[in-house]
């Protein structure tokens, strides 16, 4: 008699359920906002008769948030890493800023259609409760090597506008891709992401290299 068949099947089992309900509580908040969706609206959307069951297989408000970005942080990070070793060395800003704008929207396109993780950071990056959290998750020593290895290619900005700066960039990048993303799950049709990336790469270049006037 195989011994291990039954608790391999719960544990199975249980990894399957909280990965239904990580994926139907990212669907949701990405649609509705972080405020307007309760723990018991994910359960029964999830199709789940127990209401602790999110409580039992993710923990808190906070621990689900968190899982949400860590399902999508970890093929980020490793793509990112390759990009910025890449360009390590390189005295080109856009090199720099492709290795951290083209690992997102590279991973969106791998997402599918239609997908819910870029408008669910954009709505945990609107809400002050949950912003830090999620920022600090998704910020790994590979990113931290290529902002710095970014500011270092750029020209000597204003401490002042250099942040105004950076905020902006974030904004452009994670509001365009939540839009790109509600755009193609309304029509159907994918985006076409390798544009976006490009674009996105550009324009933050540029706002990167803009001489301060005034």
């Amino acid at each position: 008699m195989d011994t291990q068949a039954g608790p391999a099947t719960r544990r199975e089992r249980a990894e399957a359920t909280r990965g239904l309900l990580l994926r139907t509580a990212e669907r949701l908040y990405a649609e509705r906002g972080l405020a307007q969706v309760s723990n018991r609206q994910i359960v029964e959307a999830a199709g789940q008769a127990n209401n602790s069951a999110l409580t039992y297989h993710v923990g808190t408000r906070d621990d689900l948030v968190r899982a949400i970005a860590a399902t999508h942080a970890g093929p980020i990070a490793v793509r990112t890493r390759e990009l910025v070793e890449r360009a390590r060395g390189s005295a080109d800003p856009r090199d720099h800023v492709a290795s951290l704008v083209l690992p997102y929207t590279e991973h969106l396109a791998e997402l599918g259609t239609p997908s819910w993780y870029a408008r669910f950071i954009a709505q945990v990056s609107t809400d002050p409760t949950f912003t830090g959290l999620v920022r600090g998750g998704l910020i790994t020593p590979v990113h931290e090597e290529g902002m710095a290895a970014l500011w270092a290619s750029v020209p000597v900005l204003p401490p002042a506008a250099a942040a105004l700066r950076g905020q902006t960039v974030r904004v452009a990048i994670v509001h365009t891709c939540a839009e790109q993303e509600h755009a193609a799950a309304e029509t159907g049709k994918p985006a076409d992401w390798a544009m976006i990336g490009s674009a996105l790469t550009d324009a933050v270049t540029g706002m990167l290299l803009a001489p301060v006037r005034g």
